[in-house]
């Protein structure tokens, strides 16, 4: 008997001993969190939370959370928002390339590998090797700009941008359109309009995808959409946890294995919870303080950045300037609105906005005149039974400066 087996075979009995061992009486079940798994917040329908560590995804989703002192509370997927860690926990990383989904899913810090004519070899820094379709794609991002806005600015150009064909942004400002033939470790092989080229990949900025094309199927029913330390977010559905991984399938087709201390959000889609960001506004209205005024935008700021309050980044809401009125029509069934709201960590020190709620034309909610300084104001409204909702971004105390204003994750609970 070796040495090391010795040492093993000894360090097992006396676990048992100490009624530690795993399959000592009293043992902790199997499943059982371990003390260094991450705690989960739960936002419920009802606007109140729940905290605790993840002990299951259930068959129809539903999350299994167990507090530190209390029984376990098993949360149904139409009762949840979202799960959040602290937000310490996010760790983006400008590293790798970056691969564009519909709707917002992405895949960032990764390592593209060959691509045939109908899928893209990855390797992600928090899912390892992954499969996806080409017709899954929206866009590759082979080059980030060094420069914070030009990168927002190259994002929003993949993803918005209307096209019929492939384009190839290179890094010499040309910009070249045709189709996408295939991918190696050093080149990318492009239908032109002057024939088939071989282009360097250090000479390509970005690949974006024809999105009339874009295959992307949203699941039937319900269905979670995960967010990963390194800024990756995918929907997915049949989530489970194993050995302290989430493994389920993505919305591309791929089993996915993801460790727990990976994953710093989980948002729940379903019936229950309507984002307003998924559609237009019934009706819009802008009145400019001295200069042109600047149309809402759904999912960033009013200035084309990411949505940001308080050092926390956020994938939904809408994004206003000083004075902005949006009107929705409210449907039965819609029972709350909820909302996060503030200026944007972007807007700068003279940015000033006051945020209010009309329900049918009567004001039910009104803040103060804030600035970036202030704590961002958590709305949650009963709206059941009214007929209109009117969200109005104010003048604050300086007229427009910077008023750079979002309704950060604004929705109905329906």
């Amino acid at each position: 008997m070796t040495k090391t087996v010795s040492i093993r075979m000894a360090n097992v009995l006396a676990l048992a001993v100490l009624g530690t061992h795993p399959f000592a009486a009293g043992a902790v079940p199997p499943g059982t969190p371990a003390p260094s798994d991450p705690v989960f917040t739960a936002l419920l329908t009802d606007g109140t939370n729940v905290s605790g560590r993840i002990r299951q995804f259930g068959p129809s989703g539903e999350v299994a959370l167990l507090p530190s002192e209390r029984p376990e509370r098993v949360i149904t997927l139409k009762s949840l928002v979202k799960l959040t860690r602290d937000s310490s926990t996010s760790l983006f990383s400008p590293e790798g390339s970056l691969i564009l989904l519909p709707e917002g899913d992405r895949l960032y810090r990764t390592v593209l590998g060959a691509a045939t004519e109908t899928m893209l070899e990855v390797q992600s820094y928090s899912l390892g090797n992954v499969a996806i379709p080409l017709e899954s794609l929206l866009g590759l991002v082979l080059t980030r700009p060094a420069d914070p806005d030009e990168f927002d600015a190259l994002l929003w150009r993949v993803r918005t941008e209307p096209r019929t064909s492939e384009v190839v942004w290179l890094a010499n400002g040309d910009r070249l359109t045709g189709g996408f033939l295939g991918l190696t470790d050093k080149q990318v092989k492009f239908q032109a309009a002057n024939g088939q080229i071989a282009l360097d990949r250090p000479g390509i900025v970005a690949l974006g995808f024809d999105p009339g094309l874009a295959i992307y199927p949203k699941p039937e029913g319900d269905f979670l959409e995960l967010t990963m330390a390194d800024g990756s977010r995918l929907g997915v559905t049949n989530p489970r946890i194993e050995q302290g991984q989430v493994v389920a399938s993505t919305r591309f087709g791929a089993t996915i294995r993801l460790a727990l201390g990976e994953l710093v959000r989980v948002n729940a889609r379903t019936a229950s919870v309507s984002y307003l960001s998924d559609r237009e506004a019934t009706a819009s209205q802008y009145v400019g303080y001295v200069g042109p005024t600047r149309p809402y935008r759904r999912d960033t700021t009013v200035d084309g950045h990411p949505l940001r309050l308080a050092g926390q980044t956020y994938d939904r809401g809408l994004g206003c300037q000083s004075r902005t009125l949006l009107a929705y029509r409210l449907a039965p069934g819609d029972r709350r609105f909820q909302a996060l709201v503030g200026l944007d960590d972007g807007a700068g020190p003279l940015g000033s906005v006051v945020f209010r709620v009309l329900i049918d034309g009567r004001e039910r909610y009104a803040s103060p005149p804030m600035s970036v300084r202030d704590v961002p104001q958590f709305i949650d409204i009963d709206v059941a039974g009214a007929k209109s909702l009117i969200l109005a971004t104010e003048f604050g105390e300086r007229g427009e400066v910077r008023d750079h204003a979002d309704w950060v994750e604004a929705r109905l609970i329906r």
